[in-house]
């Protein structure tokens, strides 16, 4: 429900569109990270873990400080941890993830000449609709997680299987060099997500022997590889831990003018407060 009044909400923001100032298209070219259970922070960057991310774009300029800009990106997030302190015990995952986004942007302030450069940084926030697809590396092979029930999904006494498309609210900021005709972004935004199992790991309490019996030995087998090997007949366990799942988008942009000059923007000034 929630992912289709967001969809309404972005299909009835288009009806306003029209009357923006310029229209711009352009392409995004960048990177895609992850952080969460598997992280060692909350909010770690972990750059070894980049990996390439694009994108499509529209962007209205309604004034010289407020810009609606609806998006499709796609990227992959992945991480491997080491959970036991041992390398015997490795946890790994990966996703593809395909995002349609409608954000707004407001220009803080513009510096340079007002007709054939300025110089603008940004913040941006809305709403996105996504779809994520975790995976795991066992016996050589990338096996599909959410189908298995890996944390006792669909048993009695656990939680329905999470849905593999949900919404998240994309926060962040940017530079935006407005050359005219065309303009370059340098970006960076996460993704507040309503979901700890972009990763398939959450901090939920699971038995082993629910999961073997009615999950399967393979689903049991990749919520914990190792379970049982301290003796205990039927161990419980979380896991993952209390960190919030996040996934990250940041790169270049490449944008085109295609009627009406950019945002309004021969306003005359060179550099100052906002307004709308």
């Amino acid at each position: 429900m929630k992912q289709i009044i967001l969809i309404l909400s972005m299909v009835f923001a288009l009806g306003n569109l029209a009357r923006a100032q310029s229209t711009e298209l352009g392409i995004l070219g960048g990177v895609s990270l992850y952080s969460g259970d598997l992280s060692e922070d909350e909010f770690g960057l972990y750059f070894e873990n980049l990996k390439p991310a694009f994108g499509i774009f529209g962007r209205f300029n309604l004034s010289n400080t407020l810009a609606i800009r609806l998006g499709v990106s796609h990227g992959q997030v992945q991480e491997e941890s080491d959970l036991r302190g041992s390398d015997e015990y490795m946890r790994n995952f990966r996703s593809n993830i395909t995002e349609f986004a409608l954000t707004a942007e407001i220009n803080l302030f513009r510096i340079g000449r007002t007709t054939n450069f300025q110089a603008i940084p940004f913040i941006f926030g809305g709403g996105a609709v996504f779809n994520f697809r975790p995976e795991t590396l066992f016996d050589g092979n990338w096996i599909e997680m959410q189908p298995l029930g890996t944390e006792g999904q669909g048993l009695p006494g656990y939680e329905q299987p999470y849905q593999l498309t949900q919404i998240a609210i994309p926060v962040g900021l940017g530079l935006k060099l407005d050359m005219g005709n065309w303009a370059m972004s340098f970006e960076f935004g996460g993704r507040k997500l309503f979901t700890d199992h972009l990763d398939d790991i959450s901090n939920a309490s699971v038995s082993y022997q629910d999961v073997y019996e009615g999950n399967g030995e393979l689903a049991a087998m990749i919520s914990n590889p190792i379970a049982g090997n301290d003796g205990e007949p039927n161990p419980t366990y979380n896991r993952g831990g209390p960190f919030d799942d996040w996934y990250y988008i940041g790169g270049v942009t490449l944008s085109f003018d295609i009627g009406g000059g950019y945002g309004g923007r021969g306003s005359g000034r060179n550099i100052g407060c906002p307004t709308f």
